[in-house]
């Protein structure tokens, strides 16, 4: 994968894609693999599964010999039931809103995943945490979607849960160094 797009503004282009898909099938409120089959999936009038978000990775990182592998980590913060407030990283998020006054930037929610199995990579489902970031998608090499799904709203346990998976993606020091990454 090279660091240049050969039409400018191509992660932009497909967030924009997700978010019309979304918009067809779902109320986009925000409170606190091929992206292209993905927006098919969710806008079929046969598929009819109930789903709403194409949730996606970004990718970055030109400086790096693995580049466009590297997953973007957004952090948000979150104000859980209790009263406390915590950040909480993702390299997975749902689009919430392109943002039409700027020429690229949009509003995006972090989604924890919900594991299948005690793999780090398999996810059967993944919950919005109501936390949003917003991001200058012209700033990212690529980007890489997962199947649609009917993304639910987490509960507290539910993200603590998601933060965990998260955490150990990002400590898995094999996982990290095959990326080019260093764990920390």
């Amino acid at each position: 994968m090279s660091c240049k797009c050969k039409k400018e503004q191509c992660v932009c282009d497909k967030v924009r894609r997700i978010a019309d898909a979304q918009d067809a099938v779902d109320n986009n409120c925000c409170d606190s693999g091929s992206c292209e089959q993905s927006i098919r999936d969710l806008v079929s009038p046969t598929g009819g599964n109930g789903a709403d978000t194409i949730p996606f990775m970004l990718l970055c990182g030109c400086e790096n010999t693995f580049a466009g592998l590297l997953p973007y980590f957004g952090w948000g913060v979150k104000r859980f039931s209790d009263g406390c407030s915590g950040p909480i990283p993702s390299p997975f998020f749902r689009v919430k809103k392109i943002k039409e006054d700027t020429k690229c930037c949009a509003i995006l929610e972090l989604l924890i995943p919900v594991r299948c199995d005690s793999s780090l990579l398999r996810f059967e489902n993944f919950r919005r945490t109501g936390v949003c970031v917003e991001v200058d998608l012209s700033c990212f090499t690529g980007i890489t979607c997962f199947h649609p799904v009917n993304a639910l709203n987490a509960s507290d346990n539910e993200v603590s849960e998601g933060l965990e998976v998260i955490n150990a993606f990002r400590g898995d020091s094999n996982l990290m160094n095959a990326m080019g990454m260093k764990a920390e």
